[in-house]
């Protein structure tokens, strides 16, 4: 290899191109598919075989592509949900068409995977059921590079350890939970470094703005995150002026495709009646009424070992650090998206005890992956500094 880029341009390069990527599929221009996959791909073998960065990290990628190459779906969220809309998106001409697609599938669902994990389909021109899901794992690979990138030797070690530990079969299993996990991490930290570090700015708004549009097109979980971590900028360009008017927009602007989205789907449910609207408001207000339906919501979030024990970590760590910022940022963002979810649940058009069964232990992935490792993260720094 005769030309050298550094570890900023590489990762801001894996974002263009799982976002220009999705562009030319939405286009349908057969030729720009190919292209850019094979661009993605020779990227990823820079990374693996010519960049200098930790090997042990290497591996952990590898052997999570080999994984995902030698296993087949099970889950139904994946099979019936974000694999079958990536054949549908192979199969179809016309993917604007979601009106048509079956109402299993939630047509109105956010699809920036699976559309990008179809390019990588149609590139080979055959289907099969293990291409999509290696797709979908390599939208993980920009978010945890950057996080890596973040830590060295025995803190890259742990990241590893506890990103498996929390996160396991969704590195492999074709859902999206994991993937919101990560995403939302890595805005969490630069969410952080620009307000508070401002070192290497611009290539920072640069990788949040990209992080932040595939976070909120992932599920609309990810949107009411991004909507979070914009309201934090918001706070701190009101009161405290920590940052510029032009970075209060970028950030604003990363979420408005998910807005245009969540317009859109609402219209195509209403304009074609699909019934695919999960929440109401109604049902909001009459489960704010019986007390039992909020204990019952915070049984199940908090009987997840998990969770409880990122948040013991988080507390054992919060004083010894003594980094204020860090750690009062990240608990107003968690406490936000925690309430949120509560929100969610007491508005679901589903039974509730059904609806906690069934989604409870992967929707509260993000709070615990980010309790953990924003820990890891605040050490880190304290060690730094000392």
């Amino acid at each position: 290899m005769h030309f050298k880029i550094n570890l900023s341009q590489l990762i801001i390069s894996f974002y263009f191109l799982i976002i220009f990527s999705c562009i030319t599929t939405l286009l349908n221009f057969e030729f720009l598919i190919i292209l850019n996959s094979l661009v993605y791909l020779f990227a990823l073998f820079y990374f693996i075989f010519f960049f200098k960065i930790n090997v042990i990290f290497k591996i952990f990628i590898f052997l999570l592509i080999v994984i995902n190459l030698g296993t087949i779906t099970t889950s139904w969220d994946a099979r019936s949900i974000w694999l079958f809309k990536t054949k549908i998106f192979f199969y179809e001409e016309n993917i604007f068409n979601f009106h048509t697609h079956p109402q299993f599938s939630h047509p109105t669902y956010p699809f920036i995977a699976p559309l990008f994990a179809s390019t990588f389909v149609k590139s080979l021109n055959f289907w099969n059921e293990i291409f999509p899901k290696i797709g979908i794992f390599f939208l993980y690979l920009p978010p945890l590079i950057f996080i890596s990138s973040k830590f060295k030797n025995n803190y890259l070690y742990a990241f590893l350890s506890v990103s498996l530990f929390v996160l396991g079969k969704y590195f492999v299993n074709g859902e999206i939970d994991g993937l919101i996990s990560i995403y939302f991490l890595t805005s969490l930290i630069l969410t952080y470094e620009i307000i508070f570090d401002k070192h290497e700015l611009k290539k920072k708004i640069i990788i949040i703005f990209f992080n932040n549009i595939i976070l909120s097109l992932l599920k609309f979980e990810g949107t009411a995150l991004v909507l979070l971590i914009c309201f934090m900028f918001f706070l701190h360009f009101l009161y405290k002026k920590r940052i510029s008017f032009k970075i209060l927009v970028t950030i604003i602007l990363s979420v408005a495709p998910a807005i245009i989205w969540l317009l859109y789907s609402i219209k195509i449910d209403n304009v074609y009646q699909l019934n695919d609207s999960s929440f109401a408001f109604v049902n909001l207000v009459d489960r704010l009424n019986n007390f039992d339906n909020l204990m019952l919501i915070m049984s199940f979030l908090f009987s997840d070992e998990k969770f409880l024990l990122g948040i013991l970590f988080f507390f054992v760590f919060f004083f010894k650090t003594n980094n204020k910022d860090l750690n009062y940022l990240v608990l107003s963002i968690l406490i936000l998206y925690f309430i949120t979810l509560i929100m969610i649940y007491l508005s679901t058009n589903f039974d509730l005890s059904f609806h906690l069964r069934s989604s409870a232990n992967r929707v509260i992935k993000p709070l615990t992956l980010s309790f953990f490792v924003m820990t890891l993260y605040n050490i880190n720094l304290y060690k730094f500094k000392n």
